[in-house]
């Protein structure tokens, strides 16, 4: 075990070592360390070599033909500006190798690359102790090699494959190196073009420097032609670098000026010319910043760097902190030679950057800033003088009439885009974020004159179903229906919103009464009760109010939206389609539900539901015919729960839909094991219960009968069990789902019969196959004063129709008597046996699948199989 000590301090060195890594600077000196630790390793070991030819030639010569090679040498802004000077000083090398030991090669080379890193301006440090630590490196390695290859002067052509690897191992490996270094993918792409042109001038050098060794051997007076020709060809080699750096700059200043010139619109012309200039000096973010053009408006700023793009943010005069360290033609600036600049570069992220005024002949323009450097080397002079140009020209193409314009645009955009952030996009109400600050106002408001503020909660009951069945688009086209209602129905200093989804909300300002908010409530309430015209076709939307008056003594936006939504919720858990006002102690209750609600969500998850299953027994002979699924919620702190604490929230936030589709596929799957394994259960049929909100499901049908099929269990196994208030509500559509249903093989039962909705008119036309006889009539029949009236019209409803009799709720033998004398066959109830778990079910069917019955009114003896309550 780690002390906790320990675990931060390690915690805290990975946080740095990870910091030293990303940042660019960090990573140079890094490698540097990596690089020059081998280095040093190699030149111990080369350390006795001599020379392979004679007479040797003297390091100091070598470093000053390095020095030469690495001052002279130009390269476009962008580059990798090493890379060319090692293609070139490949010739120098392959000589050295000849006519110089090894560790004088290593020498020269070291001493003329410092020579040239010092000399330069401004001084590059990191990146010239990378660039002499992992060319020496290099170096170190291709002399290494280079040794055992070429074993004397008779095997010239190993000798010269020797040395032209070595050089070519120098270039290439120098450019993987800087690869190292740049994280930016287009950089790494500028990058591999420049290793190329390195390794074609490598390849023509060291040719050079080979052609060099073997007419020395020959005639040592072609030297000075040598020489001569290799100062010519340095020359012509730097003309065409001076050549292509002015191609490279002109045609960067070309595309900024067609950027900002095109057709495009000002904000896209804008970030072409940041992505230009990022690509063109190998910078980590470029940035312009545009000045207002009136008073009132806002300076905006574009922009862009590795990964992201800011366009066109408005920005505060606090937040211009580059105008300070700008100047009119460009400048330099960084963290060290600039400490007033420190902060604003540290705001930026970078460690150094150019920065600009665009000045033009009347006002001033903006500001153009790039900042850092993928491959943490600083800006040059000749950087800043095409940054400068850049600036000019970016100054002379706003300054043309198009940028106000193009602000004046921006500004009506801006305009739109601060409507849409505070009003919903559908119905052009306020929105939550708005809705909120008038709250604010209005509590405000009515603290200082003695007014009442209230707000109201409205959310649509069953608006899933009109999305479902009739398309998105009806929806929207209620939502926006309501929202002209709701207009409707309020006062001119009132607001209506659209919090979201199907939820609206109302703000009743300078009110004199609590009642008054209960008037209005009353009004929306009964304004929402017409029918509505959608796409085509009528539609009825119900909908639950929740109604919370300000606290007198002072309230918060918050509070009093949360009373909204408690007492909303209140009345749809009080049946939906009515409005509540908000009272102390509903809101425990709520809390109550949520917690609930939450809990059931883990419990979905985690497998706590499980089934228990009810037999269905013949009341003459006792046989087990069928059992009923019944849904239990094995809680970890409370137990057993009972469906009638759950299911009812899990129907009113659709969790009823995952709950229903486990209890058919477990109570299938248990079904299937016991009709394998037992005799007894060859006929056994299984009872679930559907609800509204299942059956409303466009898939529905198509899932029942996938998840029977998948179980293995063959036709008229399964048994749905529906309440007549679902088979009532939409009955066309019920009807065509049920009679698929039934062709598929799935029994229908209509459960608590006789409770509802019940008519032989519906009945008739409804596919069902049993009727269920609900408890209230069976416990008349076990009454002080036994009155079976109900009971015998509901067997002889369903002996008309040729329908199963299924008798729910049994208690008592007199009740199984007169349900016997009634021609009712089949019933269930805790007389006969509590729901049970399946292994109970199982060892019923294993000893006979029997349950005793009584053969009369008499008291009857305990059950043979006894069941255990769950």
């Amino acid at each position: 075990m780690i002390p906790r000590e320990d675990s931060g301090r390690r915690l805290d060195v990975a946080t740095a070592i990870r910091g030293v890594v990303q940042s660019p600077a960090g990573r140079i000196w890094l490698l540097s360390v990596l690089f020059a630790a081998p280095a040093a390793v190699l030149s111990t070991r080369l350390a006795g070599v001599h020379a392979l030819l004679s007479p040797t030639v003297a390091w100091w010569a070598l470093a000053l033909i390095f020095f030469v090679t690495e001052r002279t040498v130009l390269a476009p802004p962008g580059t990798a500006r090493s890379l060319p000077s090692v293609g070139v000083g490949a010739g120098v090398l392959v000589v050295g190798v000849f006519y110089a030991t090894p560790l004088a090669v290593l020498a020269a080379l070291c001493v003329g690359f410092t020579a040239a890193m010092v000399t330069r301006r401004p001084l590059l440090v990191a990146p010239g102790v990378y660039g002499l630590a992992q060319y020496a490196f290099f170096a170190a390695a291709a002399l290494t090699i280079f040794q055992p290859l070429a074993t004397g002067p008779e095997h010239a052509w190993q000798a010269w494959a020797a040395a032209g690897g070595a050089a070519v191992l120098v270039a290439v490996g120098r450019g993987a190196a800087l690869a190292a270094t740049v994280a930016d993918r287009q950089a790494l792409r500028a990058l591999r073009d420049d290793v190329g042109v390195a390794c074609l001038v490598t390849v023509a050098s060291t040719c050079f420097g080979l052609l060099a060794v073997v007419l020395s051997r020959v005639d040592p007076t072609a030297l000075v032609l040598i020489c001569l020709t290799g100062a010519s060809t340095l020359a012509v080699y730097r003309l065409m670098a001076r050549e292509r750096q002015r191609r490279v700059a002109v045609e960067f200043l070309h595309g900024a000026g067609d950027a900002l010139q095109g057709p495009r619109e000002l904000e896209t012309a804008v970030v072409q010319l940041l992505r230009r200039a990022r690509s063109m000096f190998s910078a980590e973010l470029a940035q312009l910043t545009i000045f207002p053009t009136a008073a009132g408006e806002k300076a905006l700023r574009t922009t862009v760097g590795h990964g992201f793009e800011e366009v066109m943010a408005p920005l505060d005069l606090s937040q211009m902190d580059d105008v300070l360290e700008a100047d009119t033609d460009g400048v330099i600036i960084d963290r060290r030679t600039s400490p007033s600049a420190s902060e604003m570069l540290l705001r930026r992220g970078v460690g150094e950057a150019m920065v600009a005024l665009l000045r033009g002949h009347s006002r001033m323009l903006g500001s153009l800033l790039v900042g850092g450097h993928v491959d943490a080397r600083p800006f040059e002079s000749r950087d800043l003088q095409l940054f400068q140009t850049l600036a000019i020209q970016t100054t002379t193409t706003l300054e043309n009439g198009r940028l106000e314009r193009s602000i004046a645009r921006l500004s009506e955009l801006q305009e739109q885009l601060t409507h849409q952030a505070f009003h919903d996009s559908l119905t052009d109400l306020a929105n939550r974020s708005l809705f909120g600050e008038r709250i604010d106002q209005a509590l405000a408001r009515s603290a200082a004159a003695g007014r009442l503020v209230a707000v109201i909660f409205i959310d649509l009951d069953d608006f899933k179903a009109v999305n479902d069945t009739l398309g998105h688009a009806a929806g929207d086209a209620l939502l926006i229906g309501v929202a002209e209602r709701l207009r409707g129905c309020l006062r001119r200093p009132d607001t209506a919103a659209r919090l979201g989804g199907d939820e609206f909300a109302v703000l009743l300002e300078d009110l004199n009464e609590p009642s008054e908010a209960d008037i209005v409530a009353r009004r929306i309430f009964d304004a929402l009760k017409s029918p509505f015209d959608v796409i085509g076709q009528t539609v009825c939307a119900r909908a639950s109010l929740g109604v919370a008056v300000a606290d007198a003594g002072g309230d918060t936006a918050s509070n009093l939206m949360r009373h909204a939504d408690v007492a909303m919720y209140a009345a749809k858990a009080a049946g939906k389609d009515r409005f509540v006002l908000f009272a102390p102690g509903m809101e425990a209750e709520i809390v109550s539900r949520h917690r609930l609600r939450s809990e059931l969500d883990r419990a979905l998850a985690s497998d706590q539901l499980t089934v228990r299953y009810q037999p269905v027994v013949d009341l003459t002979s006792g046989e087990v015919t069928g059992v009923e699924a019944l849904v239990r919620w094995q809680h970890p702190q409370r137990g057993l729960i009972g469906p009638a604490d759950f299911i009812p929230l899990a129907e009113e936030t659709g969790q009823i839909l995952q709950i229903g589709d486990y209890v058919l596929r477990r109570s299938c799957a248990d079904t299937a094991s016991w009709r394998s394994r037992h005799a007894a259960a060859g006929a056994l049929t299984v009872s679930v219960n559907i609800s509204a909100l299942q059956l409303q499901q466009p898939m529905f049908v198509e899932s029942v009968v996938e998840t029977v099929r998948a179980s293995g269990l063959r036709q008229g196994s399964v048994v749905l069990e529906l309440t007549e208030s679902i088979l009532v509500d939409d009955a066309a559509t019920v009807v065509a789902k049920l009679d698929v249903l039934r062709r598929a093989g799935i029994g229908i039962a209509i459960d608590d019969f006789g409770t509802g909705y019940s008519s032989l008119s519906y009945l008739r036309r409804l596919p069902v196959d049993t009727l269920k006889i609900a408890k209230p009539f069976v416990d008349d029949l076990a009454a002080d004063e036994p009155s079976g009236d109900f009971a015998r019209a509901i067997v002889g409803i369903g002996t008309a129709l040729r329908l199963g009799l299924v008798a729910e709720g049994i208690e008592s033998a007199e009740q199984i008597a007169h349900l016997r004398e009634l021609g009712c066959t089949h019933g269930q109830g805790f007389y006969l046996s509590h729901p049970v778990s399946a292994r109970d079910i199982d060892e019923l069917l294993a000893q006979g699948g029997s349950i005793d019955v009584p053969a009369g009114v008499e008291p009857v003896r305990a059950q043979v199989i006894q069941l255990r309550r769950q």
